[in-house]
This record gives C-alpha cells, sequence and structure tokens, in this order.
C-alpha cells in the first residue's frame, strides 16, 4: 500500500505514535509524511523566511520506503480563507500531486487512477479534511485520533465548535477511524462509520539494549546530587500539573526533578517559568529518539503528571509503556491510561502529600526485581509491532470492505 499521511507534528521532533507506526509500516508499503509548518505572510513580512527555506527541497527521503513532504516556503498563507489563500491552496495541492506522481504514488495525469493504486489518506486532525479528501486521490480514507482534540484547554469556544463540528463531519466520511483510548471509542463511536481501538505501545527492544548498555547523557552529568531523578519524557504544557511539580520541587530539594521533551507554553506561562527559576528541576529539551530510552534508564522514578480533565482522560499514554520497558517505578495522576495498570503503577490523587508519600514509596521500589520483570512483562504485552500488524489487518480488511 501507499500511505499519504497529513501530521500535525514534524519527524525529527519528539517520536510520538506516528513516527513509530509508520517507520515500521515503511518495511512493506511506502509513505509520504507530509509535515505540518506552513509559512506565513507575516514569516515573510517578518523575515522569518530565509534564502535556505526556499532552497530545501520539498521532498527528503528519512528511510527506504519513507519520504518527508515539506511544504515549500514559496506557498505561504494567510489563514483567512480569502482569494490569496485559495490560490496558494491550489498551487499547493498541484504541487502536491505532482510530487506524489514523480513517486509513483499516483499515476501521469493522462491515465486514470483506478481505486485500487491510489494510496491510502491518513489524517490526524479534522481541520481542512476536506482541502485534503478533495485534493488527493485515494483509495481509504483513515482518520487517526490520538487525543480529545476538542477538549485542548488553549482552544477558544469558537475554535472548539467549529473542530466539533469539522470532526463529526470527517468520522462521517472516513473509511476506517482509529482511535488510542476507551474514551476516545465511547465518545467518537456515535458518528464514525467504523471505529477501531488501537491503543500506543512502546519499542521494546530499544529499552532493552539501553538497560544492557546504558549510556549516561551528557545532560545529566552536573546533577547535584546526581541522585535521586524523577524523569517525565513527553510534551511539556498545560497538560501536566505545573503547580503541583513545583511544590514537590520545593518540598524535596534533594531530588531532581527532569523534563525531556517539546514545550508548548499557553495557557500556562507562569506556571512553567516557575518550576523553572526552581535549582533542582531541569529542562533538556527534545532528545534524539535513540537517547530516550537512555534517558529513562537513567531514572530512579518515572512521572505521569497530569492534571484531572477531559483532555487527560482520553490519552493512550505512551510514555507508560516506556517508563515500564525499563522496569522503572512508576508515578501517575488518576488517568485512566494509569488505573487500567495500578497493580505496576503507583497512583497519587491531586495533592502534595499523596505525590509524596507514592514517590517515597517507589523510590523504596527501585531495587525489587520482581516488581520490574511484572512492569516489563505489561510493556511487552503492548508493542509497536503488534501494534502495526494490527493496523495492517484492519487495513486490508477496510480495502475488502471497500473494493
Amino acid at each position: 500500500m501507499n500511505f499519504v499521511v497529513f501530521a500535525p507534528n514534524p519527524w525529527h521532533d519528539i517520536w510520538r505514535n506516528r513516527q513509530q507506526i509508520f517507520s515500521r509500516l515503511a518495511g512493506r508499503h511506502r509513505v509520504l509524511y507530509i509535515e505540518p509548518a506552513r509559512a506565513s505572510l507575516a514569516d515573510w513580512r517578518r523575515s522569518r523566511v530565509t534564502l535556505a527555506d526556499l532552497r530545501r527541497p520539498a521532498v527528503a527521503k528519512e528511510q527506504p520506503n519513507l519520504w518527508l513532504y515539506r511544504i515549500p516556503a514559496a506557498l505561504p498563507s494567510r489563514d483567512t480563507g480569502d482569494l490569496f489563500d485559495r490560490t496558494t491552496d491550489r498551487l499547493l495541492a498541484a504541487h502536491l500531486r505532482r510530487t506524489l506522481r514523480q513517486l509513483d504514488f499516483l499515476p501521469s495525469p493522462q491515465s486514470p487512477v483506478p481505486t485500487p493504486y491510489a494510496p491510502v489518506l491518513w489524517l490526524y486532525r479534522p481541520t481542512h479534511w476536506r482541502w485534503a479528501t478533495d485534493n488527493i486521490p485515494h483509495s481509504l480514507l483513515v482518520y487517526h485520533i490520538t487525543d480529545d482534540y476538542t477538549a485542548f484547554g488553549h482552544l477558544t469556544a469558537a475554535q472548539r465548535d467549529a473542530m466539533a463540528t469539522a470532526e463529526r463531519n470527517l468520522l462521517a466520511a472516513a473509511d476506517l477511524t482509529i482511535v488510542t483510548a476507551p474514551r476516545l471509542l465511547e465518545l467518537k463511536r456515535p458518528s464514525a462509520r467504523r471505529i477501531e481501538l488501537v491503543p500506543n505501545g512502546v519499542d521494546f527492544d530499544a529499552f532493552q539494549r539501553a538497560l544492557a548498555n546504558p549510556r549516561k547523557l551528557p545532560q545529566l552529568e552536573a546533577l547535584q546530587p546526581p541522585h535521586p531523578i524523577l524523569g517525565y519524557s513527553g510534551h511539556i504544557s498545560s497538560r501536566l500539573d505545573l503547580p503541583l511539580l513545583r511544590d514537590l520541587a520545593l518540598a524535596r530539594p534533594e531530588w531532581q526533578f527532569v523534563f525531556a521533551g517539546s514545550e508548548d507554553a499557553r495557557g500556562c506561562e507562569a506556571d512553567l517559568a516557575a518550576l523553572k527559576s526552581l535549582p533542582n528541576a531541569h529542562f533538556l529539551g527534545v532528545l534524539p529518539v535513540e537517547d530516550v530510552p537512555h534517558f529513562i534508564v537513567a531514572c530512579d522514578v518515572c512521572l505521569i503528571p497530569y492534571r484531572i480533565n477531559d483532555e487527560t482522560r482520553a490519552i493512550s499514554s505512551l510514555k507508560l509503556y516506556e517508563y515500564l520497558a525499563a522496569g522503572k517505578p512508576v508515578v501517575s495522576a488518576r488517568v485512566p491510561a494509569a488505573v487500567e495498570y495500578a497493580d505496576v503503577v503507583e497512583i497519587a490523587d491531586g495533592t502534595v502529600d499523596s505525590w509524596l508519600l507514592s514517590l517515597a514509596s517507589a523510590l523504596g521500589s527501585q531495587q525489587d526485581g520482581e516488581a520490574a520483570t511484572a512492569r516489563q512483562t505489561v510493556a511487552l504485552a503492548n508493542t509497536w509491532d503488534a501494534r502495526v500488524q494490527q493496523i495492517e489487518t484492519l487495513m486490508a480488511d477496510a480495502q475488502r470492505n471497500t473494493a
């Protein structure tokens, strides 16, 4: 199969389920991964678009059978839907179709496009989905939901309503919708033509290699004291209970709170700055994917410090499986993704005292080999290889049903 993937994050970003899935699917299929960054007229006015941006190739081969498509900087947007946007959208669609033909994802314009030949169109967001379906010939339309997008805290009420309307329409149009969490299945099923649950997973072997040959990251060398390290790996945003984390770091100045991942300060600027101001709170930024297992292996306890809200009730925690694959004690907020594995995860309620008790208990279990084995057993039952095999089965069935 050929996959055309409209992704919400660049490939060389924190690795989420899309990179894990499509790096594996590219072993047997062909993938064009369309990165989201698009220059705006404001970027041009503020000289944020450079000569290097204009000269950058639109297509880069990332690995065998997997190409990255970067939207040309010469096709900026205004995001107002006016004549300028409609014109650049048409030019972008023509450029993208030409790229698909050059990569043999589509036949030449002189040939009709047989349905089995056309690629699978894979969308991660409901915005602009009609433009994608109208402009990219496809044999199947797949909508992959990894969060309850309508619950994102930074959205205005108008944006939330527009997102909900677009999503209902896409759910009704998609040949297959894949969700990552039971709560998403419950919320989206009423509007979907066909919907299936495929949770997130883990590259189990990568963590076993890191355990067998641990490598101390330079960013951790300067920690004083060097342990204990209470680590978080993933996206840092208003999704985290940042005031709670600050209180924990103040209560235990001898503990090192270390965060690795991307940041979005919208709606939490002051809370994030307050946490960053503490001497025992450290932010490493986005780590190369090959360094993430070594970071987690270096941690004494791993954290899932989410706020409890509609957004976090609908997550499938990729980081949870990674923590467990390393055999590490985990302390989590009481979100469904963690409560499901309460036999191998310490669940803390949303108070400083509850978290301090759970963290102390987790630190005391570091040398418990039986507990570490139980955690790894859970992770081994949730590998990305198994998830991708499930997705391939769903795709084959969807193709038969639309043939």
